[in-house]
Order: structure tokens, then sequence, then C-alpha cells
């Protein structure tokens, strides 16, 4: 009986982890403070601190884009500006700033292909219509690699004396709109 009981707590154990790992991937990436692609952005702010601004709807590349900004946070102990990208009321990017005062292009990188997967070349052509989220002009102009993971596209950019790190929802319409 005790060898039943175990063998039952064993298996309801790899069901938890196995849910678990479901549910976190269905859910996809989730950023600081539980903020999650396809948010809103009135749960945006409920879940981050601070003075924020939101900015005029930008058009990028035909896409229409709300900005919500954080400036002067703190994200992995290092001072930077956060940007919280929507498409509509849906979040589909995020962007995090950082001085190159603050930190070097080459530990950001290490930092994130640490937690994420290796990097390389941007494949513009999976990145879509949300090359405009990174940039706003579209275009990749300094030193850029991009990480994917699942529906998850890391770009790193360097861009004059910042680095900019931005999260891209590859699931997100806007990617794939024509």
């Amino acid at each position: 009986m005790k060898k039943l009981l175990a063998a039952l707590m064993a298996l309801m154990m790899v069901f938890a982890v196995a849910a678990t790992a479901f549910a976190e991937e269905e859910n996809g990436f989730t950023f600081r403070n539980g903020v999650r692609f396809q948010m809103n952005m009135d749960q945006v702010m409920e879940a981050e601190t601070g003075r924020y601004e939101i900015e005029e709807e930008h058009d990028r590349g035909g896409i229409g884009f709300w900005e919500l900004e954080y400036e002067d946070t703190t994200e992995n102990d290092v001072r930077a500006d956060l940007k919280y990208l929507f498409v509509g009321n849906e979040l589909v990017a995020i962007r995090v700033n950082y001085e190159t005062r603050d930190i070097s292009y080459e530990q950001v990188k290490a930092d994130l292909t640490a937690k994420f997967g290796e990097a390389a070349a941007v494949d513009t052509a999976l990145l879509g219509k949300g090359i405009y989220a990174v940039d706003d002009d579209g275009r990749l102009e300094k030193k850029a690699e991009a990480i994917v993971n699942g529906s998850l596209m890391i770009v790193i950019e360097l861009d004059e004396d910042d680095i900019d790190v931005t999260f891209v929802d590859l699931n997100a319409a806007y990617v794939t709109a024509d």
C-alpha cells in the first residue's frame, strides 16, 4: 500500500510540473511585476509602479502604436527607461532602454543569452511588421542581434549612446499584418 501511495504521489508531482510548464508556455513570456503580452494598458498600469506618461498614437509603418512609458526605473539592477507598446489596447512589445554609461552591450547580451538562449542576426522576415515596435522607422542602423525563444523575439540594438532591448510577441496579429 505504501509503494502504491508513493507511486501515486510521484505521478501527481509529474503531472503538476507538466501542467505548470504547459500553463507557462500557453500564457507566454512574463516580464517584471507579472506583465504579459496581450494585457491591456489598464492592467499594465496596475501591475507596474512609478510615474508614467502615455504618448500620443504613433503611426509606424501603417500601424498605430500607443506608448506607456516609465522613465528612470531599474531593470536588472541597472537604471533604464521602459516603454510598453500597445496596438489598439493590447500589449505587443516591451522596450527597455539602457544608457551605455550604465551597462555595456556585451553585458546586456550576456545576461539575456544566459536566460533565453543564443543571440544571432535579426531575422526581419520573422519579425515582420514588428520591426516598427523595435525601431520607429523600421530600420536597424547600428549593431543588432536577436534571440528567438518560442513566440518571443528579443532584439538587442546598440543605438548611438544607448542599448535598446525590445521584447516582441511574435504571435501578435500586427507582426504578420500585410
